[in-house]
């Protein structure tokens, strides 16, 4: 299966590769066609016809282009002609830079450039031959025509193709999306018509709101480089906003020239250090305040992915692959999501964690990352009530270390190292919650762990999860001692705890001996059922015994027990008769 997976993937690589020159204007043409869109939408919403808006859009952004690629080739023209004087400035101060300081790395270049006088005296006066031009004594007009125009007519017929291809796409879009359809097939409209519309959308947003993000970056970049007194401003600002399109690496390569700029043309560091930090601060800002305020989460890319998707493009198809890796890989996310075929895609690219968040928490504790596993359950106890946090990561990770016990994954003594972790956490957890109103005493709620620590586990954690309820809780052990310390407690309500099936069996027999002594006494049984696997028998089967309530979550319990004391009691309960509690096992029922 494997093999089969990665001959696939390379027989699309070879396809992508062999077929760039027909995929990459189709590309390009899709690419325009995201980025127009919206905007062409809105204007027909405005009731302007579909080929008058079509039209608008692109006049509009061709003659944005136009102008300002006039105004960058006339910088960067200028900018060649001055490049004999940076480049001299820049040796001169290199020079400077080494015979000032950095004394011991000078002295380090000098032994090495006498053990090479050593080695080859004749190092300086040797050099390679110079390489023998040949000029041919004349050609006819028609080579030199071509020689002239070859570079300039073939991006030109290629720009030609791509803006008319995204034109025919951008006023012909419902008929496109049409055509997919069909060929998909009519069966599959639903998922199709899904599919598409959160791609679209997707891409069309982020590829949109990057637009105009990156021009006020380059913009900013431009006026600071500007007041700093770097030439050519509006070059590297534009410069600065394309590179940015580059995911985590953009703007650091868009940095380097400047710098280099200010470092050859600037006798100080001043200028050098403002270039840097400018490039560096606007960066900051808009990675980790502007973009997650507009943008959010709406692309489901991890930011890993879009760098790896990057490099590949890029390797791939050039400079136009790394313009296009986003969109693609936005694409190929969304896709994965609706078509269970890809799933695997969504899991290399998505944004959402590899684990479910439950599973994650338990291979922290696992792995005694406590940190890790303090870090994510105190996240997601800031967003609702320390019981449902124990619902959702804690009492999963005990029945996640079950199933492991079961199959023989754990031993006994990592069990308990997991089982003491996870009750640090919960203490931990409760400690940063306010204090408990001292509504009841401790002997309110009597709590009964039937098999194991697990079990004990589940009752500190309904104890520290209610804030009105205090439990007194008897430790798992042999059953004459339990019911022993049950007779001696005077409570008003038994809470017992099963997490195994071997506890079950357990908490059905403490259900029938405390019935048969508490006739009026409610006796709730807590059996967390995470997967929803608990069968309505079962539920069935702790009634039976005599259970008055059956609860699958710390929640439920806290609920329960709650509303259960709220009024006082009228009378304390009887006490429990003792030679029914210590009566022998085998005259019990089963």
């Amino acid at each position: 299966m494997i093999l089969r997976r990665v001959g696939l993937l390379a027989l699309v690589v070879a396809m992508l590769a062999l077929g760039k020159p027909v995929l990459m204007p189709v590309a390009l043409a899709f690419y325009l066609t995201f980025v127009l869109t919206p905007p062409s939408d809105r204007l027909e919403r405005w009731g302007v016809p579909r080929a008058l808006s079509v039209t608008l859009v692109f006049v509009a952004a061709l003659s944005a282009l136009v102008g300002l690629g006039t105004v960058l080739v006339a910088q960067a023209a200028d900018l060649a002609r001055q490049l004999k004087t940076y480049s001299a400035q820049m040796g001169e101060k290199l020079v400077n830079l080494r015979q000032g300081g950095f004394g011991p790395f000078t002295e380090f270049e000098r032994s090495l450039a006498d053990l090479g006088k050593v080695f080859d005296p004749d190092w300086a006066l040797s050099a390679a031959p110079s390489p023998v031009r040949v000029v041919a004594e004349g050609s006819s007009p028609l080579s030199k025509a071509e020689q002239a125009l070859g570079p300039v007519l073939g991006p030109l017929a290629f720009v030609t193709i791509v803006v008319v291809m995204a034109l025919f796409m951008l006023a012909h879009r419902e008929d496109l999306r049409g055509r997919l359809i069909q060929l998909v097939g009519p069966r599959n409209v639903t998922l199709t018509t899904r599919t598409m519309a959160d791609a679209v959308n997707r891409v069309s947003f982020l590829l949109l709101t990057q637009a105009y993000v990156n021009a006020g970056f380059g913009a900013v970049i431009s006026v600071g480089l500007y007041l700093i007194g770097i030439p050519y401003a509006l070059l590297w600002g534009s410069l600065a906003a394309l590179l940015r399109f580059v995911p985590m690496l953009g703007a650091l390569i868009a940095t380097v020239l400047p710098t280099l700029v200010a470092f050859a043309i600037f006798p100080g560091w001043r200028e050098v250090l403002l270039t840097g930090g400018l490039f560096l601060g606007v960066d900051t800002l808009t990675a980790n305040l502007i973009e997650p305020w507009i943008i959010g989460k709406r692309t489901g890319v991890s930011a890993l992915a879009l760098l790896i998707s990057a490099l590949f493009w890029t390797w791939l198809w050039g400079p136009l692959g790394l313009l296009l890796s986003t969109p693609i890989t936005v694409c190929a996310a969304t896709i994965s999501r609706h078509v269970p075929e890809l799933a695997f895609l969504n899991v290399l690219l998505g944004d959402e964690t590899g684990l479910e968040s439950r599973v994650n928490f338990y291979q922290r504790v696992l792995a005694q990352a406590g940190k890790d596993a303090l870090r994510l359950a105190k996240r997601h106890a800031a967003g609702g009530s320390l019981s449902n946090t124990f619902d959702e990561l804690l009492v999963p990770a005990l029945e996640l270390l079950a199933a492991d016990e079961q199959v023989g994954a754990v031993d006994q003594v990592a069990a308990a190292r997991v089982v003491s972790d996870l009750r640090d956490l919960a203490r931990r957890l409760a400690e940063q919650r306010p204090a408990r109103k001292p509504s009841a005493s401790s002997s309110d709620v009597l709590g009964i762990a039937s098999d194991s620590s697990a079990d004990a586990l589940l009752l500190e954690m309904l104890d520290f999860g209610s804030a009105n309820i205090g439990v007194s809780i008897i430790a798992p052990g042999p059953r004459a001692e339990v019911l022993a310390a049950a007779e001696a407690s005077s409570p008003r309500a038994i809470c017992i705890a099963a997490l195994s099936q071997a506890a079950n069996v357990n908490a059905r027999f403490y259900c029938r001996r405390l019935r048969a002594c508490f006739p009026q006494l409610p006796i709730f049984v807590l059996s967390p059922d995470i997967d929803g696997k608990r069968a309505k028998e079962a539920d069935a089967r702790f009634r039976e015994a005599g259970a008055t309530d059956v609860v699958g979550t710390m929640r439920e319990a806290s609920v329960a027990l709650g509303g259960l004391l709220e009024p006082a009691p009228s009378s304390a309960p009887r006490k429990p008769d003792s030679a029914r509690l210590t009566a022998p096992s085998a005259a019990l029922p089963r």
